[in-house]
């Protein structure tokens, strides 16, 4: 089988792009018996280091182009010509995410659905990926031999949007967190402390809750400051922080306070990040919509205990190991930051229970479950 996906994603820093080379570095990982087409298109992006690195498995092959996003979708979406077939040779699967769909001449298609963003939250979109977004999924309504959700919670907003789409063509595959997750966890005591301590030293950090994720209205900031405001107004000697950490997505910004507890520290180069998940007291997570929501999963890796929404996939991912709230209230936002800094048990009991949770996702399962679902398609009628 030759399996072609499309990997121009992966300069961006996004969770596509994330997802898209853990995949493939997991697939040709496990798989030995299938070839690999890596499709790449970019104007200016150079080829990405981890891509040059699967260069050298016999079994990949990478084809660039410098064809700009924005033609593709213009001749994939718009006009619909010019099959996948043209750019890469024969294949038997093409895999895609959220921006293009790509005709093809035998290929049965795959598309990975995150989330459903631009329909459900239009406000807080651009109106051109909003239109990118609709026409690229009315084609793939038609077209794509599976659908692969990345929780629960997608599939059934999927199914709820296009009805139409056969229950037979879906399926749910969950993403993870990076091995060097776990790897932090397992490294000595000694180690960790040396590590963590850099982090909090390059940020100047104490001890702090951390938010992580891009800065845009459904990630909730503006009642998250507000809460952690309120919980320190009720106990004014607390030395705890907020650290806010992401970059400036789209809508409106939040406004830093006055207060010097909360700092918003912008984009964190990935190599911080695990570290960064390691030192947090709690990871606070109460956005009002997400896809997967990955962050969880970092923390509870490190052992770093997790609140978060009882909303969307939240739950799905979580499981009995976070604290929930409504994401809608300031005050219930305000008590889970109290019962956090208040108890260390609970703290402890919350870290006892995410690492079980987080075991439950891996790359290498994602990667497994993935190529059984081509196969499974590929033995199947168009």
């Amino acid at each position: 089988m030759i399996i072609g996906i499309d990997v121009s994603s992966l300069p961006y820093g996004t969770g596509v792009s994330n997802y898209t080379l853990n995949l493939v570095k997991n697939l040709i990982k496990i798989d030995r018996r299938h070839h690999y087409k890596l499709f790449f298109s970019s104007l200016r992006q150079p080829l990405p280091r981890d891509l040059i690195l699967l260069k050298k498995n016999p079994r990949v092959k990478i084809y660039r182009f410098r064809i700009p996003p924005t033609i593709l979708e213009f001749l994939w979406n718009r006009l619909h010509i010019l099959p996948i077939e043209l750019f890469i040779g024969k294949c038997d699967i093409f895999h895609t995410w959220d921006w293009t769909q790509p005709p093809t001449l035998k290929a049965k298609s795959v598309t990975t659905i995150h989330d459903f963003v631009p329909l459900l939250f239009p406000q807080t979109q651009h109106p051109k990926t909003i239109a990118v977004f609709k026409r690229k999924l009315a084609l793939a309504a038609r077209e794509t031999s599976l659908f692969i959700c990345v929780s629960k919670n997608t599939l059934n907003d999927l199914i709820r949007l296009f009805p139409h789409i056969p229950p037979n063509k879906t399926t749910v595959i969950y993403e993870a967190a990076e091995n060097k997750y776990d790897a932090f966890y397992h490294l000595s005591p000694n180690q960790k402390t040396k590590k963590i301590s850099v982090i909090n030293r390059q940020y100047g950090l104490h001890k702090f809750f951390l938010a992580q994720g891009t800065r845009e209205p459904r990630k909730n900031l503006t009642r998250l400051i507000e809460a952690f405001l309120l919980f320190k107004k009720k106990y004014p000697s607390s030395k705890y922080e907020l650290a806010i950490t992401g970059k400036y997505g789209w809508g409106e910004d939040i406004t830093k306070p006055t207060d010097n507890s909360v700092k918003i520290l912008g984009y964190i180069p990935e190599k911080d990040l695990v570290a960064l998940h390691a030192s947090a007291v709690c990871l606070i997570f109460p956005s009002l919509y997400e896809g997967f929501g990955l962050p969880i999963i970092k923390s509870m890796k490190v052992g770093t205990p997790v609140i978060t929404s009882n909303l969307s996939s939240l739950p799905e991912i979580a499981g009995s190991a976070a604290i929930y709230v409504n994401p809608t209230s300031v005050s219930d936002i305000t008590r889970a930051i109290s019962k956090i800094a208040q108890s260390s048990a609970v703290r402890q009991q919350l870290t006892k229970k995410g690492l079980v949770q987080a075991g439950k996702f891996s790359w290498e399962t994602t990667a497994r479950q993935t190529l059984f679902a081509y196969e499974k398609i590929l033995s199947s009628p168009r």
